[in-house]
């Protein structure tokens, strides 16, 4: 019994390579990074519009 039980708990552990095999592939940090990094580039662009249009609509009303 104390066989099986041992054997049992070697088949359940985890292999270090397959491990790291799946916090590289499933690596959510690096993920939200990703993510928010797109977006933050995303809004910059926004704002440099936004502003383009203000400064525009500032000209032609004082034109």
């Amino acid at each position: 019994m104390d066989n099986d039980l041992n054997r049992q708990i070697e088949q359940a552990k985890t292999d270090e390579s397959e491990l790291n095999e799946v916090l590289e592939k499933y690596d959510l940090d690096e993920q939200l990074a990703r993510e928010f990094s797109d977006l933050d580039k995303a809004f910059r662009q926004l704002e440099i519009r936004y502003q383009s249009l203000v400064n525009a609509r500032k000209f032609l009303n004082n034109g």
